[in-house]
């Protein structure tokens, strides 16, 4: 399944009106299913459902690493996952990772990662996601949706064998509290987003030692948590 699909529409222009064809983001329903059970169905962009899978199960607490993954099977729409050991969740605690970065490579990475996001620029139906190092792009995803987008990210980083303590999160989205929660139980310790957090995000990043920042755009950000991280 193609992540772009073209379609004939009418466009109109201060009152005028013309036919042309425009490019639409795909979406495609998909299962992770664990051991026999079903964790999670979402809408979501095709392609990199491995990685989802890896991503959406570090994410969550239910694995540390590629080693408690026996084997996943991918018929296209369920991924099937069988565990090396008894399922589980980790506690989420506060990231240990004593990190920090200059503000202006938060700031370049999320132009980096904007530049990157073709399926958004001929669509504008995704979200861009990133794991990101002092030295560049360790991993990028585009989807439909912002969650499977950063489980994306997550996992082709992890099948990198990233070194999450010494990396940070791009994201093209609002952060929830959920999001926090996500990223920082892979032990990341720097959120860099083009958009807002809500209140409870922010809370959530103070208790995890995880420096957020939002409206990261051109040459400015705001620091809501831990700027300690960023050099201010």
């Amino acid at each position: 399944m193609e992540t772009i699909e073209r379609a004939p529409i009418v466009r109109v222009t201060s009152g005028a009106t013309e036919s042309v064809e425009d490019a639409l983001a795909t979406e495609q329903e998909c299962s992770i299913v664990v051991d026999g059970r079903a964790l999670v169905r979402a809408a979501c962009s095709p392609g990199d459902r491995r990685a989802w899978a890896l991503g959406y199960l570090l994410s969550e607490g239910r694995i540390l690493g590629p080693g408690d993954i026996d084997e996943v099977c991918d018929d296209g729409g369920t991924l099937t996952v069988r565990l090396a050991q008894a399922p589980s969740v980790a506690p989420l605690v506060p990231v240990a990772s004593d990190l920090r970065l200059e503000a202006a490579r938060v700031v370049e990475a999320v132009g980096e990662v904007t530049a990157r996001a073709r399926l958004f620029a001929a669509t504008g139906g995704a979200h861009a996601m990133a794991i990101a190092s002092a030295t560049g792009i360790v991993a990028f995803a585009e989807d439909v949706s912002r969650t499977c987008a950063l489980e994306k990210a997550i996992g082709c980083a992890l099948e990198q064998e990233a070194d999450f303590g010494r990396s940070f999160a791009v994201l093209s989205s609002r952060v929830p509290e959920r999001m926090i929660d996500k990223i920082a139980r892979c032990g990341i310790p720097i959120i860099a987003a083009v958009s807002a957090p809500t209140a409870q995000a922010v809370q959530r990043a103070a208790e995890l030692n995880v420096c957020l920042c939002g409206f990261v755009r051109g040459k400015r950000m705001n620091v809501y948590a831990h700027r300690w991280r960023v050099g201010l």
